[in-house]
């Protein structure tokens, strides 16, 4: 059965320098956050943006409810 997202998803493509790199693929080896880079890459950016919320907001940025990856922010 093929897998299906529950929400919408974009591609994002990053480059990061090879540290950081080395870093994300120890990480997916230990199953942390996701199996594969992609997947870690984007639970640490989910919760950077979820632990910056109040930085965002002064800067202009409102996590709202229609964003149905996480918690309402109203």
């Amino acid at each position: 059965m093929p897998r299906t997202n529950a929400v919408e998803t974009k591609k994002l493509q990053l480059t990061v320098d090879v540290a950081t790199d080395y870093l994300i693929g120890e990480i997916a080896q230990l199953g942390l956050h996701g199996t594969s880079k992609s997947e870690v890459a984007c639970s640490i950016i989910r919760m950077w943006l979820w632990d910056n919320q109040a930085k965002l907001r002064e800067n202009g940025i409102s996590l709202r409810g229609n964003v149905s990856t996480g918690p309402s922010d109203s």
